[in-house]
């Protein structure tokens, strides 16, 4: 059984304590400051640190072996665990007695135009893909069709689709409805619209969301904050369900978690 250990600097001394442990229990384990490609190969994958460090990670690969989430952040809706907890939960792990479970991702393709002809660009995320207004206070004005079916035309700050996951982050803040992490679907939710009685879309993971950016107005194409595109008037951007779902050891029982998390913030 292979590990790899992500760790943000911050969480040193932890980080310390685990490598100590899978020693202890005959694990290989290999350690990273800054997640590569290369983690694709382990057995699975421990993160140290919060939200961020998870979101870094999954960037980076696309196939997910499970990964185990030790907050030492903020928030940590992403994280299953706290650093008191680790010890029993990598016992169980080693033992084989913890369960897998799967939460979808979503794939982005962005056609650009170029003199020379077009060329695709991909991203990956597992909260959201942001279509962002690249100049502050000047809004873009996009459409967006669903199974090529256009469904509106609007001018607004930006436009999210995100996950069931991503509910609770970037689209929370735009007003968008907490969906359970269970389910596979789109939200679809504009951030700052001019328009009345715009309403969020949710609609099932077999669809096929394609935004067009109308001229004049120039945009950033965001993965789970992480990653940002520039795009000119005119690229198309392609969301779709990605073939390679995120993969969580069961802890405990997401929905709860999140919502006591929730409860916190209040």
């Amino acid at each position: 059984m292979k590990a790899a250990v992500i760790y943000k600097p911050s969480s040193a001394d932890i980080k310390n304590e685990i490598e100590q442990i899978l020693k202890e229990k005959g694990v290989i384990f290999k350690t990273f400051d800054v997640p590569t490609k290369e983690i694709e190969k382990f057995d699975f994958i421990i993160s140290i640190g919060g939200d961020g460090t998870i979101l870094r990670i999954l960037q980076e690969i696309k196939h997910c072996p499970p990964l185990l989430g030790i907050n030492t952040g903020r928030i940590g809706l992403l994280t299953q665990i706290y650093p008191h907890e680790f010890r029993n939960a990598l016992e169980k792990i080693v033992r084989g007695e913890i369960e897998v479970e799967e939460f979808m991702r979503l794939n982005c393709k962005i056609s650009k135009e170029y003199e020379s002809g077009k060329e695709t660009e991909t991203l990956r995320a597992i909260n959201e893909i942001a279509i962002l207004t690249a100049l502050p206070a000047k809004l873009i004005e996009v459409s967006i069709f669903v199974d090529d079916t256009l469904i509106d035309t609007l001018r607004s700050d930006g436009l999210l689709i995100s996950t069931p996951l991503g509910s609770t982050a970037y689209a929370l803040s735009a007003g968008g409805p907490i969906i359970d992490p269970s389910l596979d679907s789109f939200l679809i939710i504009p951030i700052a619209p001019f328009k009345l009685r715009w309403k969020p879309w949710v609609i099932g993971p077999e669809k096929k969301v394609k935004v067009l950016l109308h001229p004049d107005k120039k945009a950033l194409v965001v993965a789970d904050g992480q990653k940002v595109i520039k795009i000119n008037p005119g690229t198309t951007v392609f969301i779709s369900k990605s073939k390679h779902p995120v993969r969580f050891f069961r802890i405990n029982k997401r929905f709860e978690k999140i919502v006591r998390k929730l409860e916190e913030l209040k």
